[in-house]
Formats: C-alpha cells, structure tokens, sequence
C-alpha cells in the first residue's frame, strides 16, 4: 500500500493540510468535487481582522499546490467507495466528465467567447451575475481549465439557445461535433480540448491516511424571511460579499439589484435565520458577525457617505484582534442596534425597504427606511458530508458535522483509525482556525503512516 494521504475537500483547510504533508515527503491526493480547488475563500472580497485581499492569500497557495510534487489535484472527482484494510484503505473515485481535454485545454477563452447562451450563475444570479455554459469556475481557477454544463452537453437548454440544443445524435456515438460553436472556436485555436462524448472515469487509489475538509456552505434562508426572495433589495451577507469583490458581476461596485444604483443607507440583520423554528439554524456560525464588522468597514472605504446599520441581539467577537475590529467600525459611523427586527416591507414606489423592530435598550418600537438590506445568514455543513459518512463509516453529529473521536484526548480524529477531520468539516469556523487545525490534522496523518510503517519493519 503507497505511503499516501487522500484529503478530501480542496478549500483553504484542505488546501495547507496538502502542503503542509508534502513538504514532509508525503505523496497527497487532493480530491475536491467541484471544478477548481479554493472553496468559499476564493469567491470572498477580504479576509477579517485584517481585511487583506482574501484571493491575494489563497492564489499562491493553489498555484503551490499545482506546481508541487508531491500534491496529485482531482478535481471535480467524488468519493464513491472506501475500504479498510490492515495498512489503509482502498478507495474509490470518480472523476466527473468536464467535457473538456485537461491536457490539451491551456484556458484561452476563446470558446467562451463562442457561447451564444448566458444564464444566471449559481453564487451571484441574484445580484446580478451571469456565466456561459462554458467556462472558467473563476478567473483564478485551479487548474486553469474550462468546464461544460452538464445541462447543455445532455440538451437541456434548448430554450435557452444551447447551440447543440437541436441536435438528435448523442455526443458519445459522435465524435466530430460540426455543431457546438465551443467546439469550433477551440478548433480554430489548434487545441481541440473540446470533448463533448467524454465520460466519467473511475480511479482507484490505495493510501494510509484519510483526512476529511468539506468545508462549509452559506446557508439559503427561506422565502419571505424579512423579505428574501420577495423584495429584490433584500439579499444575504454571501451575496453582498460579491457585490463587494472586484472579481465579482459588479466589478466591485455596491449596487441595489432593483435598479443598479448606489445605495445611501444599507442595514444587515445579524442571526437572520438562526433560532428554534422549523428550517432555522439552532447554533451560532461564530462568524457572522465579523462578517458584517467587515463589510461595513468596506462600504465606508467605498463611500463614508453611506449611512449602515447592524441589527444584532449579541457580538461575536472571539477571536485575537476581533473586539478592535469592532471598534473600528464603530469609529467609522458603524450605528449598532440592540434588536432582531420583526417585520420588513418595501415601499413599492422606491423599492425601498421599511425594517419594523424594537429597540432593546429604550423599549421603543421604531421603524428605519434603507436601500439596502443584507440578512446574516449562517453556515451549514457541506452537502457532501452525508455521502462521505457513509462511504468511510464516520459519525456525524445531529447538525450534520463529523465528530471527532474524543475531543480533548483524540482531536480531529474520528472512530475510524486513519480518518481525520479538520476545519469547517467540525462546524463554523475561520480562516485562521481552519488553517491550524489542516497543520495538526495533516501531523496527524503523516504520523499514522510512520507509525503503520514502523510496524512492519
């Protein structure tokens, strides 16, 4: 069995868990199921308390990883079957058909400039974002390789203007598309990377060492919660973080979905969606309300005109340098209220929203007019997590994270011996916590292989 470690999730925690056990002289899997490696810090604008750039951080280290020896990158490929054996494990896994030859594509564009079809994205379709059917997952994507939509490889965009949309040939009986306008332009460019009758491929792997960083997803609140998906100036604090990005659909600029102008007063709803209720989230994601700190800070850097307000019940404010991070958006005109709003509605005219809430400290009943209205949603354990559990026979807990075996005598180690678990795969965690617990997962791992090697010598 190869002295190896499978770490499954390629997100900040995955990616310095990869690094920090190659540099150790460990052969790394790095599997992630998505196109590209980075997870949600590649899409943030700023990191807090710092508010550097958060993809100025997290770029070097995906290039280091592409670029390293030791790393093996799997990308869009899924865990599909483990099994245990004395030494390690035995694994499964399915590499996803991009559509697209890894090889031969070098991420020109040129095809997606050929795409006649735009579609709302997945991440920013609500305020405003479009991708093709064929591109980049970001412009810093590791690897740097185009992927096609499933939905227009199979035909089902026809009436959205999917070039192949018309055709009755199955793309894995054809091999010459004379169709698909992608196919064409990549041709043109003397690449033929282009690859519509590709198929999934399994890989079999054998390692010592598992360790588990699925990561984290924001949370979706439910329709007509302080007016999502009702009004269209109400929007999460994940969605306004990409209004804020420069890589974002809004190139940066903070705008109001409504009608693109620039909003004068902005109010964030903290807990927005946390508490007993059916559908809501019973804990606290600990990092909901650096989040909002940080985005009001940036909004003032954008425009100190800007009048923002924070409705919130209780601060989170643990971590080292959090308290002052606070503090400074209170000296930049930050206006906190004590109070969860219970009720919101827009002013049909201006599309305006109207926030109704009691203010904790006078007992007042008040009402407050904004542009704009971000709601903090919290975070979830990834959608990944229960196919996981069961492929490598790991608890989880009743919220849906993986639980450690002993949290003070066996940290990030789980029932199974060799699978360890790391940053948001535990529960809502930050960049920097995400990052050490990876360092010490990543010992743990490479210190399992010595072990089992030891044995048998």
């Amino acid at each position: 069995m190869e002295d190896a470690i499978l770490i499954i999730g390629a997100g900040i925690a995955g990616i310095n868990a990869a690094l920090n056990a190659a540099e150790y002289g460990t052969k790394v899997y790095l599997v992630d199921d998505t196109p590209s490696i980075g997870g949600i810090m590649a899409r943030l604008d700023k990191t807090f308390p710092t508010n550097d750039c958060s993809i100025c951080i997290e770029a070097p280290k995906m290039y280091e990883v592409d670029n390293h020896p030791n790393i093996e990158i799997l990308s869009n490929t899924e865990v599909r079957k483990v099994k245990k054996g004395a030494d390690g494990f035995k694994v499964r896994l399915v590499r996803k058909a991009r559509y697209v030859d890894e090889e031969k594509c070098t991420g020109c564009g040129a095809c997606v400039e050929a795409c006649p079809v735009c579609i709302p994205d997945e991440l920013d379709g609500k305020v405003g974002g479009k991708r093709k059917l064929i591109g980049l997952p970001f412009p810093q994507a590791v690897p740097n390789v185009v992927v096609v939509d499933p939905d227009c490889r199979y035909g089902n965009l026809r009436e959205d203007g999917a070039c192949i949309g018309g055709c009755v040939v199955d793309c894995s009986q054809c091999r010459e598309c004379p169709i698909a306008l992608c196919v064409k332009a990549c041709e043109k460019e003397g690449k033929n990377a282009i690859v519509l009758w590709q198929g999934n491929q399994n890989v079999n792997i054998e390692v010592k060492s598992i360790i588990v960083a699925s990561g984290l997803t924001p949370s979706e609140p439910e329709t007509g919660l302080f007016g999502y998906q009702e009004y269209e100036n109400v929007i999460t604090n994940m969605q306004f973080e990409r209004l804020m990005n420069a890589g974002g659909p809004t190139d940066g600029n903070i705008v109001r979905p409504s009608d693109g102008g620039h909003p004068k007063k902005i109010a964030w709803i903290q807990c927005a969606n946390r508490g007993l209720a059916e559908g809501h989230l019973p804990y606290c994601s600990k990092v909901c309300c650096m989040v909002a700190n940080k985005q009001t800070i940036i909004t003032k850097e954008h425009d100190s005109t800007v009048e923002t307000v924070v409705f919130n019940m209780d601060l989170t404010a643990y971590g080292k340098n959090f308290w002052e991070f606070y503090q400074k958006a209170r000296e930049l005109g930050v206006r906190y209220v004590r109070a969860k709003p219970y009720a919101v509605g827009e002013d049909a005219d201006t599309k305006n929203l109207i926030v109704s809430y009691e203010d904790r400290e006078t007992g007042k009943f008040l009402e407050e007019e904004v542009d704009l209205l971000v709601l903090s949603a919290g975070l979830v354990p990834g959608e990944r997590n229960e196919r996981l559990a069961k492929a490598l026979k790991i608890e989880r807990d009743p919220l849906g994270f993986f639980k450690e075996k002993d949290g003070f005598l066996a940290p990030l180690e789980t029932q199974v011996d060799g699978v360890f678990v790391c940053g948001g795969a535990l529960g809502p965690i930050d960049i920097s916590e995400s990052v050490v617990q990876a360092c010490a997962a990543s010992m743990k791992a490479v210190l399992r292989i010595e072990k089992v090697s030891s044995v048998h010598e």
